[in-house]
């Protein structure tokens, strides 16, 4: 990782576009945990290889990127320890360089496609556009500012007022292009479909939308590094704060680093970073009207819940989580993708200082999640542009289902922030009551 710093600081200056020529990703099943700990090792102390995923107990797999100068030495670790591996990629740049990177046409709806990624200039036209085609429905709205000066763009979906909202952040992850490319999907199926139900869905609903809630990082994955993760703050010598620590919820407690060359430093404090600091003043702003909170990323094909820093299951989270495993029943009948559905402690490993945390813990949301999509490692972050509408056809399916499980049970049907768990419980004491009355007579 050193060495991707260093490099991205020379490139920078000279403005070159770094290259991953003969880069290999790796995919390891760790079988005990014994393997756990020799990759949590080289993670640690290790810094020329780029963990894709985190090395966590009960880990299904694990993506690293090496090198070519350093992948013997890897994989001799991998080999002394007996440590099962196979190769997802033998020359990362080779899958970037076959990535769509599409042109949308400004004032011609139908030249966004979904087989193609696009830059940011080319989202926020095509943001500007459909509003402008819809504006009967659609407003853009600014959810804050990136370190750069880029405002974060979204899109407000209201058909009136007095309804609950749902509210979607995505792309705060740079290198995470799938999850902008679907989030858009999204945005386009809620004001063009003829689906009857993503139409109830779009009119029964305020829906607060932002496809790029890291706009710089976006950018410089983009022009000059593909695998940029962060925001694009200097630190010293250093670039960047992994946004999805910097969140006020247990902030540096797992997960993160106070190291700025690491990809998941959690920057000087927390909220020290515009983008994720004035994006929840944002969300606080709406916080007594939103029922349903999303927050995009890729990939392991996961639907997390809150919290990253236990295990134990809040208010309503039996609920949470039968809504949440029965939405991703329904993401899997279109295309068989299985995706796994449990807290971020218990799904995947601890990790504090994220969005959906804070959302949660701040400002009591009753439904909160985060979406890890599509692979499971074959191409990690480089999901190929085929994907990207059979990947947002099945989260759209979803999250219709997660839609329609909330209402049935008792959630965003109008009240501020019912509980099922809740009514059911007052249901219960009244019962309680009636019957100790019935005995007493």
């Amino acid at each position: 990782m050193y060495r991707y710093l260093f490099i991205i600081l020379t490139y920078t200056l000279v403005s070159a576009k770094f290259r991953f020529d003969n880069y290999t990703l790796y995919k390891i099943i760790p079988e005990n945990e014994k393997h756990i700990q020799i990759l949590q090792d080289i993670l640690e102390y290790d810094q020329r290889y780029d963990f894709w995923t985190y090395p966590a107990p009960g880990a299904k797999f694990v993506n690293i990127m090496s090198s070519p100068e350093n992948k013997a030495d890897l994989e001799n670790t991998f080999n002394s320890n007996d440590i099962k591996f196979s190769i997802s990629m033998t020359n990362v740049q080779e899958v970037i360089d076959k990535e769509t990177v599409g042109r949308y046409t400004r004032s011609n709806l139908r030249s966004m496609r979904w087989d193609t990624y696009y830059n940011l200039r080319q989202i926020n036209d095509w943001l500007d556009d459909i509003v402008s085609r819809y504006s009967n429905a659609a407003s853009i709205i600014v959810g804050g500012e990136s370190f750069e000066g880029r405002p974060i763009r979204g899109v407000k979906i209201s058909h009136g007022s007095g309804r609950r909202a749902i509210f979607i952040e995505s792309g705060i992850h740079a290198r995470e292009w799938i999850t902008m490319a679907t989030t858009n999907y999204i945005i386009d199926q809620l004001l063009r479909s003829n689906d009857p139900e993503v139409q109830a869905a779009a009119r029964d609903y305020d829906w607060y939308i932002f496809p790029v809630t890291n706009p710089d990082g976006y950018v410089w994955s983009h022009e000059e590094f593909r695998m940029w993760r962060k925001n694009r703050r200097p630190i010293g010598s250093q670039f960047g704060v992994d946004l999805n620590r910097n969140w006020n919820s247990n902030w540096l407690l797992h997960g993160s680093s106070t190291n700025p060359a690491t990809d998941n430093y959690a920057g000087p404090g927390p909220f020290s970073e515009p983008e994720s600091r004035t994006l929840s003043e944002y969300i606080r702003s709406l916080s007594g009207q939103i029922d349903l909170y999303l927050s995009m990323h890729s990939f392991s094909e996961l639907l997390l819940l809150p919290f990253g820093n236990s295990t134990q299951q809040y208010a309503n989270y039996q609920d949470a989580i039968s809504i949440g495993r029965r939405a991703m029943g329904a993401l899997s009948v279109r295309y068989g993708t299985q995706y796994t559905t449990g807290n971020i402690a218990e799904a995947i490993y601890l990790a504090t200082g994220g969005s959906i945390d804070w959302v949660k813990s701040a400002l009591n949301i009753p439904l909160v999640y985060c979406y890890e999509f599509r692979d499971k490692g074959q191409y990690g972050f480089l999901l190929p542009a085929n994907q990207i509408r059979p990947n947002s056809e099945e989260v759209l399916d979803s999250l219709l289902e997660m839609i329609h499980q909330a209402k049935r049970f008792g959630y965003m049907n109008g009240s501020a922030s019912g509980s099922a768990s809740s009514l059911r419980v007052s249901l219960w004491s009244m019962l309680c009551v009636i019957v100790v009355g019935f005995m007493r007579k």
